[in-house]
């Protein structure tokens, strides 16, 4: 059962910059992505920073500030998001309340929270209204959508009285939120990979009993059958409560920008994310997300961007996630354990560390030429093999853990 406090809510904070001109700067917080709106684009597609428009594999390094307050403590969640998206799969249910949690009933889930956050800052934002709406709490719920030319959102539940539901009436809302064509179910799992030929934001497509997009609201997923789940970019968090688990339209969102930048899967742009622990850092050097703590707001990614030639599509550029120290949260210490494909094999080569970083493997670990732990370097490896070939060179503190995550 839900605490009954009120929900605690994150941000992404965002500014975006194209070839020789400043665009704008927004507040957004999956089935919508950062920066999407009237003055950015209502088609944009948000992609992690490393993304150009070449396929292949984008590394999204993570790692933690060693100022950061709970820097050690942080350290086991983060390596457990790592892993939840890299598995890349859907869950329901995924929200989990009192016994069925490890969650302290006066705490929040750093977790849970940083998962969402996470997700920001490789490019979804919320799928609902949410407070860069600037409506009021108990509205908020609605799907994303700009004002229209009335400069008013439309706030009908319809006859369901669900905010979010596929009988909402929103006027001349323009919706923001990309479904599966003929389909308009956010918890189902697509027939196929989302792409420009499947997934659309055109109200024309949807069935044809419905009247605008369903975004995955908990209350919406009880009322269609899936108990207990939301999608964990939905804005909103309550005390005691684990949401630690992606949906369904978490991952079709991501996957639609895994398209690429031709909006086809199967294609040469397309690409797919594989998340690394980069441990703790003094500066960013080569992670494309730090983490940071604060004592202002709740949870927030602040970041900008760069449009991709001259597309629609936007790479996301140094992402920071902070959060804010002085709530009590709760660092789950329990490891995720098991493997994916998306884990198989890492390979390092011609790159310094000198810093803390934990490299886990389903296969192997391969360490190639050029690689240096430094004398400040704490590395730590675990997989079933862990290879060094010629010209790596070790200065620091090298761990190797024989095993399968």
């Amino acid at each position: 059962m839900r605490a009954s406090t009120g929900k605690l809510l994150g941000l992404s904070m965002v500014s975006i910059l194209a070839t020789g001109m400043a665009i704008t700067s927004e507040t957004a917080s999956a089935g919508a992505f950062v920066f999407a709106g009237e003055a950015n684009g209502l088609d944009i597609i948000t992609h992690p920073f490393g993304y150009s428009g070449v396929g292949g594999t984008i590394y999204v390094e993570v790692c933690i500030d060693s100022a950061a307050a709970d820097a050690r403590a942080m350290a086991q969640p983060i390596l457990n998001i790592v892993k939840e998206i890299n598995f890349f799969e859907a869950s329901s249910p995924n929200l989990f309340f009192g016994a069925d949690n490890n969650v302290p009933a006066d705490a929040v889930d750093f977790e849970s929270l940083t998962l969402h956050e996470l997700g920001h800052c490789i490019g979804l934002a919320h799928p609902n209204l949410a407070t860069e709406s600037n409506l009021p709490a108990d509205q908020r719920d609605f799907t994303k959508a700009t004002v229209g030319t009335d400069a008013a959102y439309g706030l009908d539940s319809g006859v369901d009285g669900l905010k979010g539901s596929a009988d909402d009436q929103r006027g001349d809302d323009v919706n923001l939120h990309w479904f599966e064509a003929g389909v308009n179910n956010p918890f189902q799992t697509p027939a196929s990979a989302p792409g420009a030929g499947t997934y659309t934001r055109d109200l024309a497509q949807l069935p044809t009993d419905d009247s605008f997009v369903a975004n995955a609201d908990r209350t919406v997923g009880n009322s269609l059958g899936y108990p207990d789940t939301e999608a964990v970019m939905q804005q909103g968090q309550f005390f005691d409560e684990d949401q630690r688990r992606l949906t369904a339209d978490d991952i079709a969102t991501l996957q639609l920008g895994m398209a690429g930048v031709d909006e086809t899967p199967g294609t040469a742009d397309d690409y797919e994310i594989r998340m690394i622990y980069g441990g703790q850092r003094t500066s960013r050097g080569n992670c494309e997300i730090m983490i940071q703590s604060s004592t202002s707001g709740f949870g927030v990614c602040f970041t900008s961007g760069a449009f991709i030639g001259g597309t629609n599509h936007v790479q996301l550029i140094n992402p920071v996630y902070e959060y804010n120290s002085d709530f009590n949260f709760y660092f789950n210490q329990l490891a995720r354990l098991g493997c994916s494909a998306a884990d198989d094999a890492l390979a390092f080569a011609a790159i310094v560390h000198a810093d803390t970083q934990f490299h886990e493997a389903c296969t192997q670990v391969d360490y190639r030429n050029g690689y240096e732990v430094a004398a400040s370097g704490e590395v730590t490896a675990v997989a079933p093999v862990v290879s060094f070939g010629p010209g790596v060179s070790v200065s620091g503190t090298m761990r190797v853990i024989i095993a399968t995550p």
